[in-house]
């Protein structure tokens, strides 16, 4: 499960100062972001986002300069104190649903873990104790569209599923389809209050790197890049939706500005997210049948990747054995396939690796 910002329609005492942070932190201002909603924290200990934002803010902030681990055990302790906090909460308010609504999110929350870790079990466990909570939120106050985006995230994870999984999904009664799941994220995405950022965010991924689909994508990487111009990662799915829907001249205009925030990033996000950067390059190369200077980006891709999640990798692979066709080099092409397949994520890179096992690609259509 990815993080989920849920803000009901009411006003709390904080709201402003909880935005502020909220914006901070989307447009990689992480001291900032961290500083602003620790003190919402103390100011508003009642204000039932602020704590799980707050928790969400230490952890990327981590990640720009700590070990995968370290920021593991860093969102652990953070997630095992505001849990405490949300019980006192909820206990206070009980006859307001917003507080379960955030308290199922930060139990939640615990699945973004293990779902780094790939220990798909427990990732289904963790996501449906904070889902079961989500889920009668959403059932008894329909208006309150931001819940819409933690239940569309275990639909369609639940639906893209191995059969072990669906087998456990159907037990505890859960609606495996990965359709509606879409339905749900887009209905966030387009209607909610805050989630609409995440929303967009994990839209725009899907329809990336699992779905297939980069003209659903665009829309939706565009408006999070203009909105929040310092957020790297935004940029990097606006950057992958252009090149794929052929838009050349905005491209090279992504590259060049992401050129410049990469520069400004941390030690750390820079060993992170450059890779990211040199596959992007390479797959613009390729769409313009540069293969050999595709080739040679996308292998320092594979040899310096450093990021957490590995549905990049896959992809570099996948196009690094479409170089190879394309140089006509057969046999390197298809060992790029098998690694690609060997990594084993959801990414739609394996499917197609598998597919050009069997026949080979003949180029883009």
């Amino acid at each position: 499960m990815s993080l989920t910002f849920t803000f009901a329609s009411d006003f709390y005492k904080g709201d402003s100062l909880v935005l502020k942070g909220v914006y901070s932190f989307y447009n990689y201002e992480f001291d900032e972001a961290v500083d602003i909603l620790t003190n919402a924290r103390e100011e508003f200990p009642d204000h039932p986002g602020v704590h799980l934002i707050w928790a969400a803010s230490r952890w990327v902030r981590a990640q720009s300069t700590l070990s995968i681990e370290e920021t593991y055990t860093i969102l652990d302790n953070d997630l095992k104190e505001i849990n405490l906090v949300y019980d006192d909460l909820i206990e206070k308010y009980y006859y307001d649903p917003t507080y379960l609504l955030y308290q199922g999110s930060a139990i939640g929350l615990k699945a973004r873990v293990t779902l780094g870790r790939k220990q798909w079990l427990k990732t289904l466990y963790h996501a449906y104790k904070g889902f079961i909570i989500i889920e009668d939120v959403a059932d008894k106050h329909p208006d309150v569209i931001d819940a819409q985006l933690p239940i569309g995230i275990i639909e369609y994870y639940a639906g893209i599923s191995n059969s072990m999984l669906k087998w456990a999904i159907k037990i505890y009664g859960l609606n495996a389809s990965k359709e509606s799941g879409l339905q749900k994220m887009n209905l966030a995405a387009d209607q909610s209050e805050w989630a609409w950022i995440e929303a967009k965010s994990i839209l725009s991924n899907l329809y990336l790197w699992v779905e297939d689909e980069p003209i659903l994508a665009y829309a939706h990487s565009k408006d999070l890049a203009q909105k929040f111009p310092n957020n790297f990662y935004f940029n990097l799915l606006y950057l992958e939706s252009s090149i794929r829907t052929s838009n050349e001249s905005v491209s090279i205009s992504i590259i060049k500005d992401m050129d410049i925030l990469l520069s400004e990033l941390s030690d750390r996000q820079r060993e992170w997210y450059s890779p990211y950067l040199t596959y992007e390059k390479a797959l613009y190369a390729f769409y313009q049948k540069d293969y050999k200077t595709a080739l040679k980006l996308v292998e320092i891709t594979i040899e310096k990747y450093a990021a957490e999640l590995d549905i990049i990798l896959a992809n570099a692979f996948l196009l690094q054995g479409m170089c190879y066709e394309m140089l006509d080099n057969r046999g390197k092409a298809k060992a790029s396939y098998n690694k690609c397949i060997d990594i084993g994520n959801f990414s739609n890179a394996i499917e197609k690796s598998k597919l050009y096992l069997k026949q080979p690609f003949a180029g883009l259509e």
